[in-house]
């Protein structure tokens, strides 16, 4: 979750911060909430977020922000959870709170994948991933070339999500259409009977920091809370796009190579926005 908060949010009455539910030597989970919630984001991070940090974990400013009770998970190693201590601390995760409050998992890139791959063993509700890969291994994903370096350290790929996914539960990915290893990466995944996609075109493998950028995060959390469905998701997408950098960059960059009539539309919204980097590379075009 992209964070442009600096300090720490002051925490709602009554709740308790970073308290250690599962503790094992390749995950750390830590509870941020009330004692008695209705609800619990679990959230994923992508593989690059520390494993001790003092400014909590991924998303937490965030969701202490908007009083979002929520487990942070913490990886040790850069490795797609692949290994059994994972499911163990997803089940950990359930025993603490007991059947009561409905879980959500979610996460972005890595973390996608792992909310995927948990949701079942969290007895989640629903499971929302942004841009997740369905797998690194090289010999199955021969395009995906972004994590060789975090393939390198590994010793093979043991889960199949396939085994993971059922229908008792809603899954939701969120992913840009026009990003050529993210759409190949969808579909792959297993497509349960409740799966949905949120198509992000242009947002590129960032989908969170471009739905931020364009003023549409109260859409994303009113998802992450349960109160809207994917398809609000979407229509707020769609409404926000048409100005946002990322869009006009990407839809922008296309047309103009395509020299299609419609790239002078892009243009104009690039001028009216003052997107500097892009009337760089276009005004030449327009001179």
């Amino acid at each position: 979750m992209a964070e442009a908060e600096t300090q720490s949010p002051a925490l709602p009455l009554g709740w308790a911060s970073r308290v250690v539910i599962y503790d094992g030597p390749r995950l750390r989970l830590e509870y941020t909430g009330p004692t008695d919630p209705a609800r619990v984001l679990v959230a994923f991070p992508p593989f690059d977020y520390p494993f001790h940090t003092d400014q909590g974990g991924w998303g937490t400013k965030s969701f202490t922000k908007r009083s979002m009770a929520h487990v942070c998970v913490f990886h040790r190693d850069e490795d797609w959870h692949q290994h059994d201590e994972f499911f163990d601390a997803m089940r950990a995760c359930r025993a603490y709170f007991g059947a009561a409050p409905q879980l959500t998992a979610y996460g972005f890139s890595m973390g996608g994948y792992g909310a995927f791959l948990g949701a079942q063993a969290l007895d989640a509700s629903c499971a929302i991933a942004v841009s997740p890969q369905s797998s690194i291994d090289p010999n199955v994903v021969r395009f995906e070339r972004r994590y060789r370096e975090q393939w390198a350290k590994m010793d093979g790929w043991y889960h199949d999500l396939r085994e993971h996914l059922d229908d008792k539960r809603s899954y939701t990915v969120m992913v840009d259409p026009m990003h050529g290893q993210d759409k190949k990466h969808e579909a792959r995944l297993p497509k349960p009977a409740q799966y949905s996609r949120v198509l992000l075109h242009g947002a590129g493998h960032a989908g969170i920091q471009t739905i931020v950028d364009m003023g549409q995060s109260a859409a994303l959390f009113d998802l992450l809370r349960g109160d809207s469905a994917p398809r609000d998701m979407r229509i707020a997408y769609r409404r926000g796009r048409r100005d946002g950098f990322r869009y006009v960059r990407k839809m922008g960059i296309l047309l103009h190579q395509q020299q299609k009539p419609a790239a002078r539309m892009l243009y104009a919204i690039a001028q009216d926005k003052g997107y500097r980097r892009l009337l760089k590379k276009w005004d030449p075009l327009y001179e």
